[in-house]
């Protein structure tokens, strides 16, 4: 794998007047630098309605280390990707419906030999518009994705020396909740495809997960779907994005669930790459639509009880059940 350091960094030299014959004798410490992480990186997804492919085409990955500023100071260029059998590829293409829940496709190995200081980062992600596309139920056609700008920027995350791969299952995780970042614009997709925005996608590290199951008398209700909230939320909210150009009114005050999935027919439900920490999570059982980008007022929970507190525990499952 090939990859670029570019160290952006000024150097004050300090110029001494005069010397003296002690000159020599002068010791200079050395210098030490933060403690190094190896870096490995993962893809998972939470589903989205109606598609059977939501595939992207990574074409690179910039890692950028953020001074106390929460300014970029470096940048780690990741251009050249190693496939299960060897094969080193200038892109990758990933089914993200093929890495549901607890699964994950290992793009970034530590034995690629990508090192970084503890920090702060962020990730951008350049995307091959061409190679992206949304395939749904009982369509033939294949649905161009576009991403703005081809780059997804994702929100800040922590590097930490302690975490390491740990056998193929890589320290950091990319999880992409489509159901919030994935958007059909206008109603026909042939005209005008989708939309896939940084909104709703993470990087996730020292992760945990959340299962359970629903009980028949909540799915009689209708098709119900499970939503994770932050653990001090007290007005739970249903999807939307106040940052989308299509969004209208005002921001309500009700959270936005950090992440969301749909029960199994059988009424079971996971949440795959959850940071430790603690959560509320919530159940609607019914036919209504949730729109991602409007806030459609939805009374959640329903019905009337149906949420709970859950902490969740790095590389530990929470058992959730409604």
């Amino acid at each position: 794998m090939k990859i670029y350091l570019v160290i952006l960094l000024s150097i004050l030299i300090t110029a001494c007047g005069g010397s003296s014959s002690n000159d020599d004798d002068v010791t200079v410490p050395p210098v030490t630098g933060e403690q190094q992480a190896k870096f490995s990186l993962g893809v998972s997804d939470a589903p989205v309605d109606d598609a059977i492919a939501v595939v992207i085409e990574i074409d690179t990955i910039k890692i950028l280390a953020l001074d106390d500023a929460g300014e970029v100071s470096e940048e780690t260029l990741v251009e050249e990707f190693v496939l299960e059998d060897g094969t080193s590829v200038q892109s990758i293409a990933i089914n993200l419906l093929e890495y549901q829940g607890a699964d994950q496709k290992k793009i970034i190995d530590e034995l690629a030999g990508i090192t970084l200081d503890q920090g702060n980062y962020k990730l951008e992600l350049v995307i091959v518009d061409a190679g992206s596309y949304v395939e749904l139920d009982n369509d033939a056609n294949l649905y161009a994705i576009k991403v703005p700008s081809s780059r997804l920027r994702l929100g800040e995350f922590a590097v930490d020396a302690a975490l390491e791969q740990q056998g193929d299952t890589p320290a950091y995780t990319i999880e992409f909740d489509l159901r919030s970042s994935l958007v059909q614009r206008g109603n026909d997709p042939s005209k005008n495809g989708f939309i896939l925005k940084p909104h709703g996608i993470k990087v996730v590290s020292n992760a945990g997960g959340i299962s359970g199951t629903i009980s028949a008398e909540n799915l009689n209700l209708g098709p119900c779907t499970v939503y994770l909230y932050s653990g001090d939320a007290t007005e739970l909210g249903d999807l939307f994005d106040a940052e989308d150009e299509s969004f209208t009114g005002e921001a309500p005050t009700a959270s936005a669930p950090l992440a969301s999935v749909n029960a199994s027919v059988a009424g079971e439900f996971e949440f795959g790459f959850v940071e430790a920490g603690d959560y509320v999570a919530a159940l609607r059982c019914n036919d209504l639509v949730d729109d991602n980008i409007q806030f459609d007022g939805l009374t959640i929970p329903s019905p009337e009880g149906q949420s709970t507190s859950v902490t969740v525990t790095s590389g530990n499952v929470s058992d959730v059940n409604f």
